[in-house]
């Protein structure tokens, strides 16, 4: 499998909620890079603190966040961006707003992962600390 279909299975596992196929794209030392500042930002050095991560951030949305490519993948070598879509609500706070994501994928698996908002400062007034 190419890189670009390593990165469509894990979203089309999360658009079905299946977060156990969306995991297995990932290696138990697959990082992953959130930007800024709020308390979900930083480096995530394994799977176990993606996990960690990703549990906060549906237990802070109600389990309602939702992220869809929104345009086309690019691929380059080992490396895959894709414009994203996230949606979430917190009680009367919607989230509504586009990405990038970049992904590194080696030996059929994702290796790390970057994200990038299109508005920095309302993700992390969202998100808060």
């Amino acid at each position: 499998m190419e890189a670009k279909e390593i990165v469509a299975s894990y979203f089309d596992a999360l658009a079905k909620g299946d977060m156990q196929n969306a995991l297995s794209s990932f290696t138990p030392e697959t990082k992953w890079s959130q930007p800024e500042n709020n308390k979900f930002s930083g480096l995530k050095k394994n799977l176990d603190e993606i996990i960690k991560m990703f549990e906060g951030i549906m237990g802070d949305t109600a389990g309602n966040m939702t992220v869809r490519p929104n345009g086309e993948m690019k691929e380059s070598g080992s490396f895959v961006a894709v414009p994203v879509w996230f949606t979430a609500k917190k009680g009367s706070i919607s989230f509504d707003l586009g990405g990038m994501d970049l992904f590194e994928v080696k030996s059929g698996k994702i290796m790390h992962v970057w994200t990038f908002s299109d508005d920095q400062q309302v993700d992390d007034e969202f998100w808060g600390r």
